[in-house]
């Protein structure tokens, strides 16, 4: 369904700046501002900027940012200034369509870069030394070894998972790190 110019107008469509906007105003982060949804004022939320020109920076939009949405208001207003601006955040997973609430809000931050690459006999020699102290998990309890069953080539490569268990069996915390030392963060350069 089309909407009309005039509603397009009403609704704040061409009036307010964009995500490509570099030079847009930056207001004071509090108090989160209103948008102009029907029916009566909704709080903003936030979203963190993946456009090449802005990227990292954080800003308000409209709640129902989905342009399909009739309740759509096109609101936009920048929280931080362009020193906020780092390319990295765009080498790392995005749900377009995510929004926080400004108190939920929690700005993305690189995580570190991977080390370098290990040679099998230092991989060897840290395996060695983690079976014999395993790390602990984000629950602050030794780690348990995952090993691949018996077969070769083995189906994957021996890893510390959390030993806790929930009541369905699964991991009590996110923890995983390989035999030989903490898996990657950054994309590997056929990813990017």
């Amino acid at each position: 369904m089309a909407m009309s110019d005039a509603r397009y107008k009403l609704l704040g469509g061409g009036q307010y700046p964009s995500e490509c906007d570099e030079d847009a105003p930056v207001p004071p982060a509090l108090p989160v501002p209103f948008c102009r949804c029907e029916p009566g004022n909704q709080l903003a939320e936030v979203k963190q900027s993946r456009h090449p020109k802005t990227v990292g920076r954080a800003f308000y939009i409209c709640k129902w940012n989905d342009s399909l949405n009739p309740c759509h208001c096109f609101f936009f207003q920048w929280i931080d200034g362009p020193d906020k601006f780092d390319p990295r955040i765009r080498l790392f997973p995005y749900y377009r369509s995510k929004s926080w609430a400004y108190n939920e809000f929690r700005r993305w931050v690189p995580p570190p870069p991977n080390p370098p690459p290990m040679t099998e006999e230092e991989k060897q020699e840290a395996a060695i030394y983690r079976v014999n102290n395993p790390p602990k998990c984000h629950c602050g309890i030794r780690a348990k070894l995952q090993r691949p069953n018996i077969g070769v080539p083995p189906k994957f490569t021996p890893f510390f998972r959390c030993s806790l268990k929930t009541r369905d069996g699964w991991p009590a915390c996110d923890f995983n790190e390989y035999i030989y030392g903490p898996r990657s963060h950054w994309p590997t350069e056929e990813e990017v």
